[in-house]
C-alpha cells in the first residue's frame, strides 16, 4: 500500500513524458505551417512561384544593403558635418523606405520578409546612435580643443561607435543565419550575401 502513490506518481510522469513527446513536435509543425516555413503540402507549381518570388525579394534586399553600403563610405566627402548628418538620416530613411517596398513582393517565404523586419529595425536603431555620435563631435569643437585633441577624441569616439555598432549587427545575427541556411535548405538555392557584391566581406 506504501508503493502504491508512488506508482501512481511514476505512471502520471510516463503519461506526462509521452504527452509532451507528442504535443512539443505538433506545437512546432503548425507554428512552422503557420509561419509559412513549410513546403511539404506545396504543389510543384506552387513551390516554382514561392522559390521564384523569395531570389526575387532576397535579391533586392542584397542589393539594397549594397547601396546603402556605398553610399555610407562616400558621406565624408561633404566636410561639413552637418550635411553629413542629413545625408546619412537621408540614406538610412530611404534604405528602410525600399527594403518596406520589398514585402510588397507577393510569394515569397515569409523569412524573407522577417529578415527584411530585422534589418529595417536595426537600421532605425543605427540612426539615433549615429546622430549622439555627431552630436559629441559637435559638443567637443565647441570647447575649442586643440587639432590634436580634437583627432584623439574623435578617433576614441570611433571606437566606442564601432562596438556599439558590431553589438547592433550581432544582436540578430543567429536569427538571420537561421534564416539564411533554412531558406537555402528547402529552396536547394545559394542565395546572395553583402560579401558576393563588390567590396564586400
Amino acid at each position: 500500500m506504501e508503493n502504491k502513490p508512488a506508482k501512481q506518481s511514476s505512471g502520471n510522469s510516463m503519461i506526462k513524458n509521452i504527452a509532451m513527446g507528442v504535443i512539443t513536435p505538433v506545437l512546432a509543425a503548425t507554428i512552422i505551417y503557420f509561419l509559412g516555413f513549410n513546403k511539404g503540402d506545396d504543389s510543384k507549381a506552387e513551390f516554382k512561384k514561392r522559390k521564384e518570388a523569395t531570389e526575387k525579394a532576397w535579391n533586392a534586399y542584397i542589393q539594397n544593403r549594397g547601396i546603402f553600403s556605398t553610399v555610407m563610405k562616400d558621406l565624408s566627402k561633404s566636410g561639413d558635418i552637418e550635411i553629413t548628418r542629413s545625408n546619412i538620416n537621408h540614406e538610412i530613411d530611404a534604405t528602410v523606405s525600399n527594403l518596406e517596398n520589398i514585402k510588397k513582393e507577393p510569394n515569397a517565404d515569409q523569412r524573407v520578409y522577417a529578415t527584411v523586419d530585422i534589418v529595417i529595425q536595426q537600421m532605425k536603431d543605427m540612426k539615433p546612435i549615429m546622430n549622439k555620435f555627431l552630436d559629441d563631435i559637435v559638443a567637443y569643437i565647441a570647447t575649442n580643443p586643440t587639432e590634436e585633441q580634437g583627432n584623439a577624441f574623435i578617433l576614441n569616439l570611433g571606437e566606442g561607435l564601432k562596438e556599439q555598432m558590431t553589438e547592433l549587427r550581432q544582436r540578430d545575427s543567429l536569427r538571420l543565419a537561421v534564416f539564411y541556411e533554412g531558406l537555402n535548405k528547402d529552396y536547394t538555392i545559394k542565395l546572395p550575401t553583402s560579401a558576393d557584391l563588390p567590396g564586400g566581406k
